[in-house]
């Protein structure tokens, strides 16, 4: 029986050892020696224009990538639109205006703008102000019908749904919905505040002093968030070491509406203006006038918010201006991903692995192949807006979800490469430029239970390693 097993060991060793024969021998027996599988990992490393690969593992193995997901979108829609593209935000009104009064309701109708941040949002609110508003006589209307709301998921992958990462995309999305509340200890007391101010935010402030270290001093903050018709009451509770600096979180917590309303009063009351009204979702009118159109910040701006820093909620929007722009309105997931599937084909680029489910990556249903991303990139290194795309990969080194890692691979600039991570993925994927000035596409997807701890750092460390330091 001894003979046996030792037969089924040593065959089980030669099996492991075949499905790592593609991979360096030193990441092969990194594998090992952490018991993790070869088949849950793919890898595709080759040098833009070389024929074949240098490193391929697995390539056409389905995996989830995470945010990795985003390279796809944001290419896409470079190629699609052009870096200059812009969102127009417009301001219309349903009434008369006399003097600086409307009597009637303002209009919001949002263009699908994915940093409309609350610094753009207050310049919106300026521009109406430049041009003689000063008091509304009537209610805000919210028209964000150019995406479909009911076929956008609202539900937390991880369950946190106040995380401002979780936040469902909107065509009239401002600031991200988030609110950034502070704590600050001042004379032995804690200052709680909120940024922006919304008017539909009741804010409680039930901290308790204590004493002890700074070290973890955010870990026993509570949260406590109750909708209330027309208003949500946020409490901040626990406790907190008031001799220690202060500490800042972001937390989506009002409804979409009550939070552009909210924001929206709270900034024109500083302008100086009024509103007496309320707030409702709707359409603009036919024949509704338009007082001003507020332009985004270009497409090439933009990706590098979602890119560099992994921007979930835009790049769910930029999939859903893709469904605008050539599948029409409103706009779905679905529409949006149908719009890059029809894009590969033209492109001759070959991604059948490919399941775009909203396109962030924030998703557990999401999948491709190391050889369809390979491809994708190989494309994009060609694109006339290449520069811009690489322009918003994060730099090993120096910024974005990159500033601390890679260190002392390559030098400063050689490493733009985009992460993704989820609970048991872990995935990068980019460029690498070699001592020689070659420029090498990097492909790594890792499918494991393990895959967050160190050995799936140190497979990307040494994957890198093996090609730029041989």
């Amino acid at each position: 029986m001894r003979l046996i097993a030792t037969g089924i060991a040593l065959l089980g060793l030669v099996a492991w050892r075949l499905a790592a024969a593609e991979l360096p021998a030193h990441v092969a027996q990194l594998l090992l020696m952490n018991n993790v599988a070869p088949d849950s990992v793919s890898v595709f490393i080759k040098r833009v224009g070389d024929t074949g690969p240098t490193i391929a593992h697995n390539v056409n193995t389905p995996r989830n990538p995470a945010s990795v997901m985003k390279l796809v979108t944001t290419a896409a829609a470079l190629d699609l639109l052009g870096a200059d593209h812009r969102w127009q935000t417009q301001v219309l009104v349903d009434g008369t205006i006399k003097g600086n009064t409307l009597h009637g309701d303002l209009i919001l109708k949002g263009g699908g703008d994915p940093w409309l941040v609350i610094e753009r949002f207050w310049l919106l609110l300026r521009q109406l102000r430049a041009r003689g508003l000063a008091h509304i006589a009537g209610d805000l209307i919210l028209d964000d019908n150019l995406f479909d709301r009911t076929a956008i998921t609202g539900t937390a992958l991880d369950g946190k749904a106040f995380r401002a990462y979780n936040t469902p995309p909107n065509a009239l999305l401002v600031n991200y919905g988030a609110t950034r509340f502070t704590i600050e200890p001042r004379a032995g007391t804690l200052t709680v505040n909120a940024d922006p101010l919304a008017t539909t935010l009741r804010l409680a402030n039930r901290l308790r002093s204590r004493s002890g270290s700074c070290a973890r001093r955010g870990r026993n903050i509570t949260l406590e968030v109750k909708h209330q018709g027309q208003h949500t009451e946020v409490a901040i509770g626990g406790s907190y070491p008031a001799h220690c600096e202060g500490a800042e979180f972001a937390r989506t917590v009002l409804p979409h509406d009550q939070y552009v309303y909210g924001v929206f009063k709270a900034l024109w009351q500083q302008l100086g203006g009024t509103l007496t009204g309320g707030w409702r979702y709707g359409h603009a009118p036919e024949g509704a006038q338009s007082l001003t159109r507020f332009e985004s910040v270009s497409l090439a701006e933009a990706i590098r918010g979602i890119n560099k820093f992994s921007n979930n909620v835009m790049a769910r929007s930029l999939l859903l201006t893709l469904g605008v722009q050539f599948r029409g309105h409103p706009a779905t997931p679905a529409t949006g991903a149908s719009a890059i599937s029809d894009w590969l084909h033209t492109a001759g680029v070959k991604m059948p692995a490919l399941v775009i489910d909203n396109g962030a990556g924030l998703s557990r249903r999401a999948r491709v192949s190391a050889a369809g991303l390979a491809a994708l990139l190989e494309y994009t290194a060609a694109m006339a807006y290449f520069p811009e795309f690489a322009a918003s990969l994060p730099i090993a080194g120096v910024d974005g979800s990159l500033r601390t890692r890679f260190q002392g691979i390559a030098a400063a600039g050689r490493l733009r490469l985009k992460t993704g991570q989820l609970t048991g993925v872990r995935a990068l994927a980019g460029y690498a430029t070699g001592r020689d000035g070659a420029r090498w596409i990097i492909v790594i997807l890792h499918n494991h239970p393990l895959a967050n701890g160190p050995v799936g750092i140190d497979l990307q460390h040494q994957l890198l390693q093996s090609v730029l330091r041989p």
